[in-house]
């Protein structure tokens, strides 16, 4: 098997990764059996003691519709399967790991549990979409009880298994909406979790679908009263004239640029603000021009090396890297693994960065961590009357906007080094709140009750510590890639006839020390 340097590749492309041989440099299939405490490597240590300052680098990566327990519901020392302060039925005294579900004939109770996505006997990694849109996600959440994600997507999946070409995966129903992946399926995703900081209170900012939340994370909001061109509940809207985040670091003068290839799938927010519409403008050149097919990544390595990564990096990568149901979470940790070896392939642009993985939402997928929900009438946390009259998608549901269900977020650092949690609350305006409490620019739109609910995710990093300069050894996913490929061929996932409540794995984490 030939070994692929990602020094000297030329393109990061999925034709390339199905035909070349073996992964990426320093990966090793001996990763997953070894135990966290082995797998970080404490040499080449920095002085005792850091300062904020110190992070003169954020990279910001936002991956696509996976929820925190269907990812992370088994991972040690978070709020996962064995939450003791799962919420419950009063009524019924069902806790929210058992959903009711009309469809299930023989299940004790009539309830659905968790069940394991099994890609040894399935095309688990190509399962099907499940419905997010604003009024699914809102009926799943049932006003912060999350007891109805099963009822909810019964009509809706339904219909988007036959029309898929799993036709075969309409038996689950709304069932798939309660599937989870193990460390076996996510080895990258569990790997980054054990070395570096993971957060189990980071909710997506909006309940509903992707463009609402990526929105969040580039301006802070979906224009609730609806007088700049939103409100966008729906993925469907464009022309929008309020003020984004990059421009406030640009009129600041902080270093900033937006990675993309001109497949992005679509994630790019800024594509539809009026302010981008310029090619002449700087605006335009950082925020809106593209990379060549399968470049990204190069030219993020060519940035890093050349030492003129921006201060503030956003990336979007192509549509088979973003994780979004029935793209492969093989595929994203593939390009994950591409991203980390490119800031890392300098040892004093990676001193002074931190990466942030985050998921723009829960892409319909059960957690049980109720979000916390501002209160009717919370200003610019409820769309208007004049909002709901121009948004039919919203359904005459006017909000609560956010918060939405968990999804996973790493804090990837030589400051976040060493298997922690943080439990504080966060969502993806804390990312922009994080942006201006290091580099000054305010955050604009943010609501007084969201920057109140809300940190700014400096508690998640561990400046008391000692920064960790060294990388971590990670699985080889160009072979596991290629194995999700061709588990395609399998038959869909099904809902098993018999159910148990999966396990966390066990062992705890420590809590990071935060600034002091």
């Amino acid at each position: 098997m030939q070994e692929v340097d990602a020094r000297s590749m030329t393109t990061w492309s999925r034709r390339q990764f199905l035909q070349r041989g073996a992964g990426l440099v320093g990966a090793t299939a001996a990763f997953a059996a070894m135990s966290p405490s082995a797998r970080l490597n404490l040499a080449h240590a920095a002085p005792t003691g850091s300062r904020l300052n110190d992070i003169e680098h954020v990279v910001i990566f936002m991956q696509e519709n996976r929820s925190f327990d269907h990812y992370f519901g088994t991972l040690s020392g978070v709020a996962g399967f064995d939450d003791p302060n799962v919420p419950r039925d009063p009524r019924t005294g069902l806790s929210a790991f058992e959903q009711f579900d009309p469809t299930a004939n023989g299940f004790a109770g009539g309830v659905l549990l968790p069940w394991r996505l099994d890609t040894r006997a399935s095309s688990a990694q190509h399962l099907i979409d499940v419905d997010h849109t604003w009024q699914t996600q809102h009926w799943s959440v049932a006003n912060g009880t999350n007891d109805n994600y099963v009822r909810s997507h019964i009509p809706v999946d339904v219909g988007l298994a036959a029309a898929s070409s799993q036709p075969d995966a309409v038996r689950n129903g709304g069932g798939r909406v309660m599937s989870y992946f193990t460390r076996d399926e996510l080895p990258m995703h569990y790997g980054l979790a054990d070395a570096f900081t993971i957060c189990d209170r980071y909710f997506c900012s909006v309940i509903g679908p992707t463009n609402p939340n990526r929105l969040y994370l580039m301006s802070a909001s979906i224009d609730a009263e609806g007088t700049h061109g939103g409100p966008d509940v729906a993925n469907l809207r464009s022309g929008f004239s309020w003020r984004t985040y990059p421009e406030q670091l640009q009129a600041a003068g902080v270093d900033w640029y937006l990675y993309r290839e001109r497949d992005d799938f679509g994630d790019n927010m800024l594509d539809h603000f009026v302010a981008y519409q310029d090619e002449s403008t700087e605006l335009f050149r950082r925020g809106r021009s593209t990379i060549p097919d399968g470049q990204l990544i190069p030219q993020l390595r060519r940035d890093v090396e050349s030492g003129n990564l921006a201060q503030v990096s956003w990336i979007c990568g192509p549509q088979w890297t973003t994780e979004h149901a029935d793209e492969l979470p093989a595929a994203g940790g593939l390009y994950l693994q591409g991203i980390l070896e490119a800031l890392t392939s300098n040892s004093e642009v990676w001193r002074k960065t931190l990466l942030i993985l985050t998921y723009d939402e829960n892409g319909g997928f059960f957690d049980h961590v109720p979000p916390p929900l501002a209160p009717p009438g919370t200003p610019g946390e409820y769309l208007s009357q004049r909002a709901l009259l121009q948004s039919p998608e919203a359904t005459g549901m006017a909000g609560p906007i956010g918060l939405g269900p968990r999804v996973p977020t790493i804090l990837i650092s030589p400051f976040t080094r060493g298997g922690y949690v943080c439990h504080d609350t966060f969502d993806h305006t804390s990312i922009l709140r994080f942006l201006e409490t290091r580099f000054g620019p305010e955050v604009p739109n943010l609501t007084a009750w969201r920057r109140e609910t809300c940190g700014d995710l400096t508690s998640a990093l561990n400046l008391a510590g000692t920064p960790q300069l060294s990388v971590p050894t990670f699985p080889d996913m160009g072979p596991l890639y290629r194995e999700a490929v061709a588990e395609m061929r399998l038959p869909a996932p099904q809902v098993p006839q018999f159910q148990t409540m999966p396990r966390q794995e066990s062992g705890s984490r420590p809590t990071p020390s935060g600034v002091r």
